[in-house]
């Protein structure tokens, strides 16, 4: 296996890992009701995070994103009676637009990136935090949304004044949200802090990764 294809199989197991890392510490922080570790939606979401950074780029057809779906659904079949069907939908979804990306023209390539990067994370996240928590928290949405698109803004950032506009334009929506009381101090705090170091890290020091490094990243900082 060359190295390429080695750094995308460590992709995948970094980006598995922020899937759940803010999910998983959000309802153990906050004692929330929780199911046990469910082994069947693991594999699920590991799929999700295998195809996006392993096979995605390997360009696969239309027979083999088939082939992958069948495996889904067949996952789902064994473990149906312990996952939430609402779950196993909104994860495949993901996996439908992933799929989907392919077919996506050039010109349209911001479409793309918003799947890859903002969409799919996102709701992956959120399925799996409704899976152990039984509900949806705005509390929980609203950072794991600003993280992500922030990662997303930090990954093209280019020191350019539109790129610039765009870092300064989240950082000003965190602080509204904070006073519209849809995220805490302590959440503003990280997003805020997050976005000012990578930024920096970025323009002096010439610190520059892939957008699954930094919101892994921002997941940390929003938990510790």
């Amino acid at each position: 296996m060359d190295h390429t294809r080695v750094k995308n199989l460590i992709k995948s197991l970094i980006e598995l890992v922020s899937f759940h890392v803010f999910a998983v510490a959000f309802v153990l922080i906050h004692h929330l009701p929780n199911n046990s570790i469910n082994y069947y939606l693991l594999a699920l979401v590991a799929m999700v995070a295998l195809y996006k950074e392993f096979m995605l780029p390997l360009k696969p057809n239309i027979l083999f994103s088939i082939t992958y779906s069948v495996i889904y659904f067949l996952i789902c079949a064994i473990g149906f009676k312990s996952m939430n069907i609402f779950v196993m939908i909104l994860i495949f979804a993901q996996i439908a637009f992933l799929f989907s990306t392919r077919y996506i023209p050039q010109k349209y390539s911001m479409l793309t990136t918003l799947i890859n990067d903002f969409i799919v994370p996102s709701f992956v996240s959120i399925a799996i935090f409704f899976y152990y928590s039984h509900f949806i928290s705005i509390n929980f949405v609203v950072p794991l949304l600003l993280i992500n698109i922030t990662a997303v803004m930090i990954t093209y950032f280019d020191g350019e004044m539109n790129s610039a506009i765009q870092i300064i334009a989240i950082a000003i929506a965190t602080v509204v949200l904070f006073f519209l009381g849809y995220i805490n101090l302590l959440a503003t705090i990280a997003v805020i802090a997050f976005t000012l170091i990578m930024v920096l890290l970025k323009v002096f020091n010439k610190f520059s990764t892939t957008d699954v490094i930094y919101r892994f990243i921002g997941n940390i900082m929003l938990i510790i």
